[in-house]
């Protein structure tokens, strides 16, 4: 593959004629289609102390954000969170992961608001959700009350913030949708009162060599620097790229006035060739159902490489997400020899402040198209099907951004596993739908068929259990990343640890306990499943997933007295663990 060192780019970079051009001005910024009415909500929390953590379409891993995330400035839990306008709750939702302690509210306005990772709910959501819990037996539900059972007026509390579900540490995660598609929308847009005159900051590009199917054959580093006035360029304002056609991309975030600690997403980013949009972006709203084509719209590779997060100025030919313009180029940019092309990108926050880069390109002699002689050529506007001696593996259409050539390599088996271990090409290529993988054993005795799993591989760390069901002499199952597989066999019960227990808990608030499996579980195997019960009755525990910790909250469902405590935790492949105590209360 055609590469050139990062010291060779900055040399070509100044050795041409530098041409003069005023700075554009900020009337370019993108601005929303749909007229979001800016006085009927309010914030969620009081204004006197807050911080933006996280905006919505902010880049995170395989989705883009779809809500903004508010803490305050003391970073602990426990602040009020109130009903941004007159409603209803119309679902409450509690899991050990996504949102936590979730409230949904439904407006008469047509706009449905969000409140993510509460740490608790009112009194009355709180005995709604316990006794609903009781009854199915069972911590994760998901609620529909009847329209209108619970009002709530404007400014009115709701609950309290929190760190529940996949939360990274304490603050409310705030939406509003659309209540007859539940397509979140960006709550920027809704005159929130969050002080903003802070430009997003632009830290780097990328310059990508594309062919004529805007497909990337190659990258490099492309260095820019801030000027003085605030303004964007490269040094020496001018550069020759030895390709036809290139794309950018760019690495930036954005800060509000008095935040500078969080690096937060964008509100639109475009690129203009000689002053006409090739390629514009914008983050008013998103569909669930397109959130993993941040996969398409990011530098994949760079971010599995380094996590570093760059945001593709052109659009690669499988990538179908909303939030672009269709222009002729889709930000693929033609270069010519003796004419320069002024390229100018633009970087822009929700209340308008902008940030820009504007340089000029010739095109230099182009380098030979990279040769891919021991790959498998494998379209990706097609189905694909790839066999191997013990492998097969099904890309369906739309699984691939651009045309791949797979690279496949097997090993023989390691200790522990049960099938040769097959590299299916690189992590660092993103899947966009689940794929059909299929392995066939080796050495499996017959007794361990119910025990077997496609395993993601590692050499030090868990390895990841992917699923998998029998079809005949192959285990089958469905993956969405590209690594390395193989079959393992799950025969290990998992761990029951207490954290908060004793034989005397009379004064305690608390039990609680760590559970532990010695797979990692993808979304195509079942997590651990648990079952608390005291006396022989079930009671409740809610689990943290990422603290891997079940809690009991002693609310008078336990009376005083002696009683016997057991909890069993199963795995995925049915292997049990039973914790059994006495105790006081």
């Amino acid at each position: 593959m055609w590469n050139m060192p990062l010291r060779t780019l900055l040399g070509l970079i100044g050795l041409l004629p530098a041409f003069s051009f005023g700075h554009p001005d900020k009337a370019a910024v993108i601005v929303p289609d749909e007229p979001f009415p800016k006085d009927y909500f309010r914030m969620p929390v009081s204004t006197a102390a807050i911080r933006l953590s996280g905006t919505f379409g902010e880049l995170r891993a395989n989705h883009f954000h779809t809500g903004i995330d508010i803490s305050h400035v003391s970073g602990q839990a426990g602040q009020a969170i109130f009903a941004a306008a007159d409603g209803f709750i119309d679902r409450v939702k509690v899991g050990g992961s996504g949102y936590g302690k979730a409230l949904y509210i439904k407006h008469p306005n047509g706009y449905t608001t969000v409140y993510g990772h509460l740490d608790k709910f009112t009194p009355a959501i709180e005995k709604y959700v316990k006794e609903t819990q009781y009854k199915r037996e069972r911590f994760e539900v998901d609620l529909f009350p009847k329209d209108g059972l619970y009002p709530v007026k404007k400014g009115q509390e709701i609950g309290r913030m929190g760190n529940t579900g996949s939360s990274g540490g304490p603050h409310l995660h705030f939406e509003v949708r659309r209540s007859a598609n539940q397509k979140p929308l960006n709550p920027l847009l809704f005159g929130l009162n969050i002080p903003d005159a802070v430009p997003p900051l632009l830290r780097d590009m990328r310059v990508y060599f594309l062919n004529p199917n805007r497909e990337v054959q190659s990258s490099l580093p492309f260095p820019i620097e801030q000027r003085p006035d605030g303004t964007y360029g490269v040094p020496g304002d001018t550069v020759r790229l030895p390709a036809w056609r290139v794309g950018f991309g760019l690495r930036s975030y954005d800060q509000s006035t008095g935040n500078t600690h969080n690096k937060n997403g964008l509100f639109a980013l475009s690129l203009l060739t000689n002053d006409d949009v090739a390629y514009a972006w914008k983050a008013d709203e998103f569909d669930f159902d397109e959130t993993r084509y941040l996969n398409a719209h990011t530098d994949y590779a760079a971010y599995e490489t380094n996590g570093a997060m760059y945001q593709r100025c052109f659009a690669l030919p499988g990538d179908r997400h909303s939030n672009f313009t269709r222009t002729e180029n889709l930000g693929a940019v033609p270069l010519y020899k003796e004419i320069p092309t002024k390229i100018t990108v633009k970087a822009a926050d929700a209340n308008g402040n902008q940030s820009t880069v504007v340089f000029w390109a010739y095109r230099g002699e182009p380098e030979p198209q990279p040769q891919h002689p021991d790959c498998i050529e494998l379209p990706f506007d097609v189905e694909n099907h790839i066999d191997m001696e013990g492998f097969s593996m099904t890309i369906p259409k739309g699984g691939l951004y651009e045309t791949l050539y797979f690279q496949y390599s097997s090993t023989p088996r390691q200790p522990g596993t049960y099938s040769t271990l097959h590299q299916a090409h690189l992590k660092t290529t993103p899947l966009h739908k689940y794929c059909t993988l299929r392995l066939r054993p080796e050495g499996l005795p017959e007794n361990l068929r119910e025990k077997s799993v496609i395993a993601r591989y590692r050499t030090r760390s868990r390895p990841i259990n992917c699923g998998g069901n029998w079809d005949g002499d192959w285990l089958v199952t469905r993956v969405r990343d590209f690594d390395d597989y193989c079959i393992m066999v799950d025969t290990t019960a998992p761990t029951i640890k207490p954290v908060v227990f004793s034989v005397d808990m009379r004064r305690k608030k608390t039990m609680a306990f760590r559970i532990h499996d010695d797979f990692i579980t993808d979304a195509r195997a079942e997590s651990l499943r648990y079952r608390g019960t005291v006396d022989g009755k079930w009671v409740l525990f809610e689990f943290d997933r990422k603290r891997a910790r079940l809690t009991h909250v002693f609310d008078g469902h336990i009376q005083p007295g002696e009683h016997k405590l057991r909890l069993v935790v199963t795995d995925d492949r049915g292997n049990e663990a039973v914790y059994e105590r006495n105790f006081v209360r």
